[in-house]
């Protein structure tokens, strides 16, 4: 847990799209991240903005439900800045209760925002170890069977998707890969934390049961595969097939 301690705010003119009626505590992320703190912000379900400052920069995150809505930094906006204040090393924050923005510039979940945020600082470290740009390395990403493909056709599967631990998406099924993708990283997420504190760290499994549907997700070496099916699939089965 990041550790924080008060700080005076800087008193400094930011333009921003914001709405502010109150103000809340001030502080300094110390041994952890931006995105350490998002995630804090997105799992407690959170509405209110984060001012993010460093060196003379300001920026703001907006939080709605547990989802960011809105960045901006400077004349950026949208996942632009807020991908440049992730790429901040560093830096002091404020939380600022009852502020809204004016408008919505981000839809993507905010999981999907953290792995893209991380894709582009592996990115960033690569370029500046001088290394060309014709041989950077690049992640393996394992290609799809043709066992998944027939394995995805099953009619008891309802929608599906099949992604590598990077968040690289391989093979779907269904309406809004994205968003289900994103579920089910956070799901696995989720339950590593708690695996890891039941001493069940190697998690392969997970299966959910409801009145007219069912939930299985699997995890091997390279990739994690969703599935969400009927209720008279055979998870079981499934779950062999996958593996």
């Amino acid at each position: 847990m990041p550790v924080l301690h008060d700080v005076p705010c800087p008193h400094q003119h930011m333009n921003s799209s914001a709405v502010h009626i109150s103000k809340g505590f001030d502080g300094v992320i110390q041994g952890a991240t931006l995105s350490d703190l998002i995630q804090m912000e997105c799992l407690a379900l959170t509405t209110r903005a984060v001012r993010v400052d460093r060196g003379g920069a300001s920026g703001r995150i907006f939080f709605a439900g547990g989802q960011i809505v809105h960045a901006e930094l400077g004349a950026l906006e949208g996942e632009g800045a807020l991908y440049q204040m992730l790429a901040w090393p560093n830096g002091a924050f404020s939380i600022e209760e009852g502020v809204r923005p004016l408008e919505q510039t981000i839809e993507r979940h905010w999981h999907s925002l953290l792995l893209e945020a991380a894709h582009q600082a592996d990115e960033l470290a690569a370029i500046s170890a001088d290394t060309p740009a014709t041989v950077i390395p690049l992640h393996s990403i394992p290609t799809p069977t043709e066992t998944m493909a027939k394995i995805l056709e099953d009619p008891e599967i309802v929608s599906a998707v099949c992604f590598t631990e990077d968040g690289s998406l391989l093979q779907s099924r269904g309406e809004d890969p994205e968003t289900l993708q994103s579920t089910f990283a956070y799901i696995i997420q989720l339950s590593r934390l708690i695996g890891a504190s039941l001493g069940a760290e190697n998690l392969q499994e997970i299966n959910f049961l409801a009145p007219d549907r069912k939930a299985l997700c699997v995890i091997t070496s390279d990739t994690a595969t969703g599935v969400i099916t009927s209720s008279k699939a055979n998870l079981a089965q499934l779950a062999k097939s996958l593996a």
